[in-house]
């Protein structure tokens, strides 16, 4: 053992005489010398227990290792081999040179852990909170909101093999708990389920044969799921109880029944269809109207500076992205939380706005426009009065608003002898018709959104701070290869997003540390 120059006692073999050949700037640099300020033991503490003695593997050093896994887009093996033969991994995580790596298996386990705890997004906080402690927080007063697609790691499948494949999900649950019945259930089908991706032989080009077959196939998963029910003990296990659900769930969203008891492949897309057994939880989801996903939405809060992620959520991709903004700010420390966060159209509806409001945050988002009228005068036109009770049309014309429905709307209905005569009736609704103006439960929030932006500067200030968190998004999904989740189930798709959100930070954390060293 040898002593170097801050009394630390160094082996021969020790990482640390390596750190000149490490650039100190990059980010095995960072990790190497600020990594206990990034993750440390104690952080996990909860993870482990007292009294059976401390892990095997420091999980500093395991945090460390899956931060540069998501870094580089390595799978655990490659994280594994990397960390035994590059020396920048081992100065990075602070192994000496002879160090033989740990088995990838450990990785596993350790993400297990975050999620059985509730710490998926750990490695962010800490992020977080140490660029509080270098002053990047400082003044943070607005957050900017967005999301962007994360694609599914399983395959989307098509309904035949979604319904195969849910009723051999059932018949391996059976297994599990009475092999005798899953024999049973197994003989009481007419297709075999030992390759459920296969599908049963027909021409599926004619649709009168598809469509008898699709029925054939729904009514087999049908039978399959009548007897588990039949033997109620059986069906109450937990994973037979799951699996009957998603088969029962999975027959509903793609066929109805007639009037002779016989499922028909349903007209249209079911919302909220599952499209994977293997990953229920992932929907199509949409970024826009001509750009379509399978799999997760990542919500992220960022600083208005457009520096730092403050949030993170993970979402299927069918959600909107308004229902997800008070669980970004939810998720952050008291202290941090926004007084107004902006955002696109996606943030500026009313649900949106109420739930924001009722946890002390402002909005600053466009007012949805709501669906075309056909070249008629839209709602924004119509000058609503919440104080004097009445709605004024653009032809100058008043009507009074109604009362509060059990939904909390009212509606202010215009006279048909007002409208009758009225210059402007062709551009206002269609003949006979009678024009209906809808106030919401918070009406007055959206009034409100629309006066700020007539605000020139606060125009400008959205238009100019909405977009910085695009870059920070790009990052994430691109750089660091958050784009595509690794894992199956929506809570680990969560852990990737954070984990990646985490190295987002620690480039300005970086830029800072230098500078302080400087």
């Amino acid at each position: 053992m040898l002593s170097v120059a801050d009394g630390t006692q160094q082996g021969l073999f020790d990482a640390h005489w390596c750190g000149q050949v490490v650039d100190p700037d990059s980010f095995y640099g960072l990790l190497a010398e600020h990594g206990h300020r990034i993750v440390s033991d104690a952080d996990f503490s909860a993870c482990y227990s007292e009294r059976l003695g401390r892990p095997s593997i420091p999980p500093s050093h395991l945090a460390k290792i899956l931060l540069l896994a998501y870094r580089e887009g390595a799978s655990d093996e490659q994280a594994m081999e990397r960390l035994r033969y590059d020396l920048r991994w081992k100065v990075a995580v602070g192994l000496p040179l002879d160090h033989p790596g740990y088995h990838p298996t450990s990785l596993v386990k350790f993400r297990a852990r975050l999620l059985l705890h509730g710490m998926e997004r750990l490695a962010l906080e800490r992020s977080i909170a140490l660029a509080g402690e270098l002053g990047l927080m400082a003044g943070s007063v607005e957050q900017i909101v967005d999301s962007t697609p994360m694609l599914g790691a399983a395959a989307t499948q098509d309904t035949v093999r979604l319904v195969r494949s849910g009723v051999a999900k059932l018949i391996g649950a059976v297994h599990g708990a009475d092999p005798e019945a899953a024999g049973r259930l197994r003989r009481a089908l007419a297709f075999d389920y030992s390759r459920p991706r296969d599908k049963p032989e027909c021409d599926w080009r004619k649709k009168s044969i598809r469509e008898r077959m699709l029925s054939e196939v729904a009514s087999d998963a049908r039978r399959a799921a009548a007897a588990l029910c039949a033997e109620p003990e059986l069906a109450g296990a937990p994973a037979i109880a799951e699996a009957l659900a998603l088969l029962e769930q999975l027959i509903g969203q793609d066929f109805e029944i007639d009037q002779d008891d016989v499922p028909r492949l349903r007209r249209g897309v079911a919302q909220g269809r599952i499209v994977s057994v293997v990953d229920p939880e992932m929907r199509h989801g949409r970024k826009s109207a001509s750009s379509r996903f399978d799999g997760y939405k990542i919500h992220a809060a960022a600083t208005s500076d457009g520096r730092l992620i403050t949030g993170v959520g993970v979402s299927p991709g069918a959600d909107h992205d308004g229902a997800h903004a008070a669980g970004l700010v939810d998720q952050q420390a008291a202290d941090r939380r926004p007084a107004r966060i902006m955002g696109d159209t996606a943030y500026g509806d009313q649900a949106t706005r109420a739930a924001l409001a009722s946890r002390r945050v402002d909005v600053l988002a466009p007012v949805p426009a709501g669906a075309p009228a056909h070249d008629r005068f839209p709602k924004a036109d119509f000058r609503i009065d919440l104080e004097g009770g009445h709605v004024t049309c653009p032809a100058g014309h008043g009507a009074p608003i109604g009362p509060r429905h059990a939904s909390g709307q009212r509606v202010a209905g215009f006279a048909r002898a007002v409208c009758a005569g009225c210059p402007m009736r062709a551009r206002c609704l269609p003949p006979g018709g009678q024009r209906q103006i809808r106030i919401g439960p918070r009406e007055d929030l959206l009034i409100a959104a629309r006066a700020a932006l007539e605000d020139p500067p606060t125009a400008a200030h959205l238009r100019r701070s909405r977009p910085r968190i695009e870059r920070l998004l790009s990052l994430l999904a691109h750089r660091y290869r958050g784009r595509k989740s690794r894992y199956f189930g929506r809570q680990k798709s969560l852990l990737q997003a954070a984990w990646s959100a985490a190295l987002v930070n620690l480039n300005p954390i970086g830029a800072a540390l230098r500078a302080q060293a400087a």
